[in-house]
């Protein structure tokens, strides 16, 4: 109502009543001042949240109410009137209240201000206060301002409303150039009165001032403003967002643009501008200049940071967030473009090298690798580090021969060996094949079926396999969901074993059983071992799931002396098992528990380890062996045969693979290799053992050779353990025996 009645008392019928009735004007004024002092300090009383900004905003605006009512009241009567006067000095005391209040509310909405935003605000304030110096100091010199304290307070009214008016635009470059309703209303309100200020300084110059008119509806726009501001709900810092980036770097642009415009203005009116204008508008430019250095800094960071997302720390080369963008960018669309082939590379058993020599050796590996495959892939794909051991080669232009082509020579070009610290090392590979469209239309699915097609390669030694579309997706994900299941059939003790008898060929009497594996799936019922082992040494599991298996057959095998056979139960590791050397320490744990001598436990190896840390596999094995528990070569000559590794090797059996003992009756190639078999166990000391005897004509050829052990389908199916002693107590009187499980 008092600004309606303040804009009405602007108009000329109403201003000419309001002159004949001073005292109604007076008091509309003081009643204008008065009030929104009031509400500003109502609003700083009742809520809490930026409180001390709104006490200080109250207390300037209580000051320039209270000098202008002593103004009214006292001085405006006096002959003549004194300059300066108290109305004065309660006048300018507003303005370091309400830098501080401006500054205040600033801290609260900016806990950080960066660099650049300093370097805007600095921008923004002295070209505003360049334009303010030129309005408030237009015309005016030495002589304007008098002498003494005359002088000062002239000189302190355009001081401080330059001063206001760069705090207020800088305010708003500090804040990132934010638009929220109270900064907003604020920075407007008190603009407008800064505006008011320099329209009542050029009025009162020009002797055309009017008491009551358009200046005085300014000032009560502007407190109404303020006042309004002070009332808005503060919104949530969560939703409060600076400008837009372009916002952010135009607005510095266009103030240091119009200060330079300020400065070549009085060429142009071929009038000197202020000394005080040129200053603050060469400051402008100045800080525009080392802002313009800034954001070229930033943007240069901004691209290696970009470019350091996209690229692999340890090869240099791009990871997999730069793979999938150069797949979606070049994957054709339908629209003429070549077909393109997607390569997926997992080295096979790096876990191991790391594990044996360290992960220091372990990069440098990666780093050849790299190196290798960048030169081999050349101009022919994108290749990349996709994490890991796991590499990713995009080939443009190619279909599945090309694909496989390319991926050949990539394999031909990794197992050349790598010379790492007088190490010769010998590293394969599985790479898996997908080709677009044929195998996928989307990067994802290409993906996919090039990761199945790696999973193919790797679990049949293949080295390169190419997808086969949806039969490979349905067996990756067939995969995927066994592994999970596995992992809750460890948890809930699903593994079982059954056995299958062994035979001592110089007594005739059983004296042993092959113990396979097996897994009790809830829904698929029993599942070989095949199927879970390979998805089990690639997930990492062989250690768990060997450590389950020890516990049934040192559980069975304390059940079994228990009843009169006095069993030795030998459990089949794999290579992986040898890596870890808390193995010996897990096994004397378990024997312990279940109370079965050393002695009563056989432990078989592959010929596997050769290919592996043959070093640290031999120290795990002295170990097992110091022990008292006896150790065996299973799967003897079906893998890297040396008898150099046979020699050095701390094992007490030779068990030869089927391979060679189906066929000894009828081949005279298999019936000298197993013959020439027998006499090198047994020259180097060892027992033979040989598995796979399907009839009585190759018992009779290993009886007759001096085999010692044999076991196969002519003696009996694997069974389960209760199945297995009842046929066993058929067959001959309970005592000492050998039983034997085999994890394949």
């Amino acid at each position: 109502m008092l600004l309606i009645a303040q804009v009405a008392g602007a108009v000329p019928v109403v201003r000419s009543w309001l002159e004949g009735h001073s005292g109604a004007r007076d008091l509309l004024q003081d009643a204008v001042y008065l009030l929104a002092a009031a509400l500003v300090l109502a609003r700083a009383l009742l809520v809490r949240q930026d409180r001390g900004a709104w006490l200080l905003m109250a207390a300037g605006l209580s000051l320039y109410a209270a000098g202008t009512v002593y103004w009214i009241a006292v001085v405006v009567d006096l002959d003549p009137t004194p300059y300066p006067s108290v109305s004065d000095f309660m006048w300018l005391a507003y303005y370091p209240f309400a830098y501080a209040a401006v500054f205040r509310l600033l801290s609260a909405r900016q806990s950080r201000i960066r660099a650049s935003s300093w370097l805007d605000g600095l921008i923004a304030a002295a070209c505003a206060a360049a334009f303010a110096s030129v309005v408030f100091l237009n015309g005016v010199t030495a002589d304007s301002f008098g002498s003494g304290l005359t002088m000062l307070v002239s000189v302190a009214y355009p001081v401080a409303d330059i001063v206001l008016a760069g705090v207020l635009v800088g305010s708003w470059a500090l804040s990132n150039w934010r638009l929220d309703r109270v900064w907003t209303l604020l920075l407007t309100g008190m603009g407008i009165n800064t505006a008011a200020n320099a329209l009542r300084m050029l009025e009162t110059t020009s002797g055309v001032y009017i008491p009551g008119g358009w200046t005085d509806v300014l000032w009560t726009v502007a407190l109404a403003l303020i006042v309004a501001a002070a009332w808005q709900r503060p919104r949530p810092s969560a939703e409060r967002r600076p400008a837009r980036a372009l916002v952010g770097m135009l607005l510095p642009a266009v103030l240091a643009y119009a200060s330079m415009l300020l400065l070549f203005s009085d060429s142009w009116r071929h009038r000197e501008l202020p000394l005080a204008s040129s200053v603050l508008a060469a400051t402008a430019i100045t800080g525009a200049i080392v802002r313009m250095l800034l954001t070229v800094r930033a943007v240069e960071k901004l691209s290696d940071a970009r470019r350091q997302a996209r690229t692999d720390d340890l090869t240099g080369l791009p990871n997999r967030r730069r793979f999938l963008e150069i797949l979606r960018r070049d994957l054709p669309d339908g629209d003429g473009k070549p077909s393109m082939a997607v390569a997926i590379i997992d080295l096979d058993r790096f876990k191991e090298i790391n594990d044996s020599f360290g992960h220091h050796l372990g990069d440098r590996l990666l780093q050849m690798v790299a190196a290798r495959l960048s030169e081999a892939v050349g101009d022919d794909g994108e290749l990349a580090r996709l994490g890991g051991d796991e590499f990713g080669v995009i080939m443009h232009d190619a279909d599945t021969a090309c694909a496989q082509k390319i991926a050949l020579g990539l394999l031909t070009a990794l197992r050349r060996p790598f010379d790492l610290d007088q190490i010769a090392l010998h590293v394969d590979a599985s790479i898996g094949v997908a080709v677009h469209p044929d195998h996928g239309a989307d990067h994802s699915m290409l993906l996919r079926q090039a990761g199945n097609a790696m999973y193919a390669a790797k679990n049949d030694h293949r080295g390169v396999a190419v997808a086969t579309g949806v039969a490979d997706d349905v067996a990756g994900r067939q995969r995927l969901t066994t592994l999970e299941e596995l992992r809750v059939g460890l948890d809930r003790g699903e593994l079982t074993l059954h056995y299958q008898p062994q035979m001592h060929l110089a007594t005739g009497a059983v004296t042993g059983v092959e113990a396979l594996v097996r897994w009790e799936h809830p829904r698929r019922g029993l599942v070989f071992p095949d199927v879970f082992l390979p998805l089990a040494e690639h997930a990492g599991l062989m250690g768990r799931l060997t450590l389950q298996v020890l516990d049934i057959a040192l559980a069975q095998s304390r059940d079994w002396r228990a009843s009169g056979l006095n069993l030795i139960v030998a459990v089949n590791l794999s290579a992986s098992n040898l890596q870890d050397t808390t193995l010996p320490g897990h096994v004397a744990d378990a024997l312990a528990r279940y109370d079965v001598p050393p002695a009563a436990l056989h432990l078989e190896v592959t010929e596997e380890i050769l290919m592996r840390d043959a070093a640290r596999a031999t120290a795990v094995l002295a170990e097992l062996r110091a022990m008292g528990v006896r150790l065996a070569v299973d799967d003897y000559g079906t893998g890297y045969s040396s008898l150099a590794y046979l020699h050095a090797l701390p094992v007490d059996d030779l068990k030869l693979d089927r391979a060679f003992v189906t066929h000894c009756d009828s081949d005279p190639r298999s019936a000298a290799i197993v013959k020439s078999t027998v006499e090198l166990a047994h020259n180097l000391g060892m027992r033979m053992i040989a598995e796979g005897v399907e009839c009585e004509a190759a018992l009779d050829r290993l009886r007759e050779w001096g085999c010692d052990l044999v076991q196969g389908y002519h003696l009996s199916r694997p069974q389960p353990a209760d199945r297995f002693t009842a046929w066993l107590d058929e067959r001959q009187p309970r005592r000492g025996a050998e039983a034997e499980i085999a994890l394949h």
